[in-house]
């Protein structure tokens, strides 16, 4: 437990610290953390992903395969244009990828689908940023007082199973009291802040219940897909917590749908 607390706040502190500094070095970092995430994901497909050499297939890799990196690179490109490429960096790397690209396409489908689902989540956080720090601060801290309620409520109450079959500790009760303590929150950072995020109280309230919800749903998403490939974490990069996917597993989730219902533009 000390561990995992110290691993927290340590890295918990280095992502606040990028997000508080935005711009270019927040994007290199995101990028950074998506092509991490993505290789976890790869790993635990027994696909390999861009790093080889672990012990096993739940470690984070250390030797690098040039033959597997045109999917990792392709989406760290995108975000990185995202950010601020130019276009004729743009054509070079496409004409450079193409051909990989097309290959994953067709022959490896669910890796091109993994970059998609990572990467594009990690490109809306980018771009999020670059347009300001409250929102995607307020989304941040709903998501982690998400998280909070649903320990500890269901610790404390919890007694009905929210779907055994893939996460056998959340309970109905966590999930409940997980949204409560999140529309709590986000009220407080409202009144902190003296900002009005959105239009109404009444849409605040909507908004933070949609993220608490897809956030939990992103987290059972990302047990469910441990769970089919058989391992308790999908890296070992933060002792005590797991990998990288395992920690944005909410994040990844929430984000494409706050881009479909226009939270974010």
């Amino acid at each position: 437990m000390k561990q995992r607390i110290m691993t927290g706040i340590l890295a918990g502190a280095l992502y606040i610290a990028f997000l508080l500094i935005g711009s270019v070095p927040f994007a290199v970092f995101i990028t950074a953390i998506a092509v991490i995430a993505y290789t976890e994901l790869a790993v635990m497909k027994k696909n390999g992903g861009p790093f080889t050499g672990c012990c096993d297939r739940r470690s984070f890799c250390c030797f690098v395969r040039p033959r597997r990196l045109p999917a990792p690179c392709a989406f760290s490109f995108f975000m990185a244009a995202a950010a601020g490429g130019s276009v004729a960096f743009t054509v070079d790397f496409g004409r450079f990828f193409f051909r990989k690209i097309v290959f994953i396409l067709i022959k490896r489908p669910h890796l091109f689908f993994s970059a998609f689902y990572i990467g594009f989540a990690f490109f809306l956080l980018v771009h999020l940023r670059f347009e300001g720090l409250l929102l995607v601060f307020f989304i941040q801290i709903v998501i982690w007082s998400t998280d909070s309620g649903a320990y500890f409520v269901g610790r404390k109450w919890g007694k009905t199973k929210l779907a055994p079959h893939i996460s056998p500790n959340k309970t109905i009760e966590g999930a409940i009291g997980a949204i409560i303590v999140a529309l709590i929150i986000a009220c407080l950072f409202q009144l902190v802040i003296h900002e009005p995020l959105f239009s109404s109280w009444w849409l605040l309230g909507v908004i933070t219940v949609v993220i608490s919800v897809f956030g939990q749903l992103g987290d059972l998403a990302e047990s469910a897909i441990k769970r089919y490939y058989q391992v308790k974490d999908s890296g070992k990069i933060l002792p005590g917590h797991g990998g990288l996917f395992d920690r944005f597993d909410s994040l990844i989730f929430i984000l494409p749908i706050l881009y479909l219902i226009h939270v974010i533009d």
